[in-house]
């Protein structure tokens, strides 16, 4: 090979670098606004199982946006200082193990696949292959011993592994995750029906009674859940009385659920002591969630009706996780104890 050719190969690599760099610069950066979206629960149907889960204790998005952000910064200062190169490499090959198990789970657990976590995913991988790419043209261009190219590629091989083994061991169901069960009803059935409503909706109101004809019979067939959809703002003020109730008084819930409808006819912020007079015939005492668990259950609830495209209430979603059918039913007039029924025949054929 001649100077000339020689030169012109050392140019055309350096050009490669150049653009590899930009393309890291871009996969993080779309991975960041990715993650951001994920955070603020800004997802379709096809992301509400995905929505349920966390990582060591923190919700996927802002678990990702915290990542992203870390990444950025060591990616910014990778060539001033060392190690920060090596923060860098190691954060996107540890991600990219990760990644491997997420979409597994969307594949074989959830069933369904989220398009902005396969977003983040195609994001993270691309970075890892940037990666590798552009220490290979490095490599080539300062006409480096290719066995210590082989060794870098073996380290991050290595911190792959470590990834995909952190995620198997940290990622769970946030219910799971935050030991309780907000669910009602036959807990193993693979159909749930959610009734989404709001405290102070007139609609919601008026269904009530069917509801709770129905309920007995629901219970026995399927998984039962009442998510709260604060249309009104003072529902959230309600939200962590309705929890309690969820979580620690399965077998009262629906008497309940029945004296907090009624507190809500009169007050729209209650404190502790007006919803205990409230309850007092039920003998319930209240024993409070702690903040992690009312949290939990916000977001497990925000991940239902924004994930099931509930855009009013009251609703009633039927779905089945193992064959993905579901069923919506908005409106009074729609919520019958016949309608019901055959929702639930419908997503189990």
């Amino acid at each position: 090979m001649t100077h000339g050719e020689e030169n012109a190969g050392f140019v055309k690599d350096a050009t490669a670098t150049r653009l590899t760099s930009v393309l890291l610069w871009g996969a993080v950066t779309v991975g960041l606004v990715l993650a951001v979206l994920s955070a603020l629960k800004i997802c379709t149907a096809a992301c509400a199982e995905s929505a349920k889960y966390e990582i060591f204790g923190m919700d996927f998005g802002w678990f990702g946006v915290a990542f992203f952000v870390m990444t950025l910064a060591a990616l910014a200062v990778r060539n001033r200082f060392y190690l920060s190169g090596w923060c860098f490499y190691a954060l996107v090959f540890a991600a990219a193990g990760a990644e491997l198990h997420f979409i597994w789970l969307q594949k074989y657990v959830i069933g369904r696949w989220c398009p902005v976590c396969l977003g983040i995913a195609a994001m993270v991988l691309v970075a890892a292959s940037g990666v590798i790419y552009e220490k290979f043209l490095i490599t080539r261009m300062s006409g480096g011993d290719m066995k210590r190219f082989l060794k870098f590629a073996a380290i991050m091989l290595a911190v792959l592994g470590l990834g995909l083994t952190a995620a198997v061991v940290g990622v769970k169901k946030e219910a799971e995750a935050a030991g309780f069960n907000p669910y009602l009803g036959k807990l193993d059935s693979q159909t749930t029906v959610y009734f989404v409503s709001d405290w102070f909706c007139p609609g919601c109101r008026k269904v009530e009674p069917e509801i709770e004809r129905i309920y007995p019979e629901l219970a026995r067939q399927v998984r039962v859940a009442f998510v709260d959809f604060p249309v009104h703002p003072e529902t959230s003020n309600y939200t962590p009385y309705n929890l309690q109730f969820l979580v620690n008084e399965k077998d009262k819930y629906i008497q309940l659920r029945r004296a907090l409808s009624e507190l809500s006819l009169k007050v729209k912020s209650p404190s502790n002591e007006q919803v205990q007079a409230a309850i007092a015939a039920t003998g319930v005492k209240l024993r409070q969630l702690n903040f992690m668990d009312v949290m939990t259950g916000v977001k497990l609830n925000e991940s239902i009706y924004r994930g099931y495209g509930v855009k009013a209430t009251p609703t009633v979603v039927v779905a089945n996780e193992k064959n993905k059918k579901q069923k919506l039913l908005v409106g009074d007039r729609e919520i019958t104890r016949q309608a019901i029924r055959a929702a639930i025949a419908a997503v189990e054929k």
